[in-house]
């Protein structure tokens, strides 16, 4: 139990310094990760733009197409009000012109509703590159940050994941999962110092039976507050 005992110690003091190397790191990954987001976003929003405005500039050349159909019949409609001989021909004649007329008022207020679309996709475009370009310099300087963080730290960083994966292996199974579980739960702590008579994770204090037990080091021993492994320094 003793050798289980010293190598969940040396297996926490591993956790603790890649813990340690992240925090170096700080919120850069994420800050990178989210401007890449915002930057794909804006790129997205703007091609959907892209394609709108396509489809929009064909929607008005077909109208102006059917448009300049339409006048030029109407013309030809007021051409043959002279020519018909009665009211009732002249009725029908006005009626199929009044309905021209409103055909190309309702085409041209389309053009006008879509020329007003088109002109603020145009601007929504402009607005989201203008952010990109800012967005841009963001990436690039956090993602400089970001790999001069890690090249400092590459290395170390490698060599302690090797040297735990190493170290995982001699450790019975049931601990390594109830350390693990735990460190995720403590803020990255699963067994911890004894300080002062008191847990050196929450602070609890511990009896003078509990003290006793975790220096004869015969057995694992469990904070009962917060419930993870406890040990003492035997150089303390």
């Amino acid at each position: 139990m003793k050798d289980t005992l010293e190598q969940l110690i040396q297996l926490q003091k591993i956790d603790t310094r890649l813990m340690e190397i992240e925090e170096i790191k700080g919120d850069l990954p994420d800050k990178v990760r989210l401007l890449e987001s915002q930057i794909a976003h804006f790129q997205a929003e703007n091609e959907e733009n892209d394609n709108r405005i396509i489809v929009i500039e064909k929607e008005i050349r077909h109208l102006n197409h059917d448009m300049g159909d339409k006048s030029s019949k109407l013309e030809k409609y007021k051409d043959q009000l002279y020519l018909v001989t009665t009211n009732k021909e002249y009725d029908a004649l006005q009626s199929e012109i009044d309905t021209m007329k409103r055909t190309i008022e309702e085409s041209e207020n389309s053009i006008l509703l879509l020329e007003e679309e088109k002109e603020k996709l145009e601007i929504n475009i402009k607005e989201n590159s203008e952010n990109n370009k800012t967005l841009s310099g963001k990436l690039l300087t956090s993602r400089t940050e970001l790999a001069e963080a890690i090249t400092e730290t590459e290395a170390e960083e490698k060599e302690l994941l090797l040297n735990r994966a190493s170290s995982i292996k001699d450790i019975p199974q049931d601990h390594l999962k109830y350390y693990d579980k735990y460190r995720l739960a403590r803020d990255g702590i699963g067994i911890a110092e004894v300080t002062r008579n008191s847990c050196g994770s929450c602070y609890n204090y511990l009896t003078p039976q509990a003290i006793i037990e975790i220096k004869d080091r015969d057995k694992l021993i469990l904070c009962s507050n917060c419930g993870v492994y406890l040990y003492y320094d035997s150089e303390e």
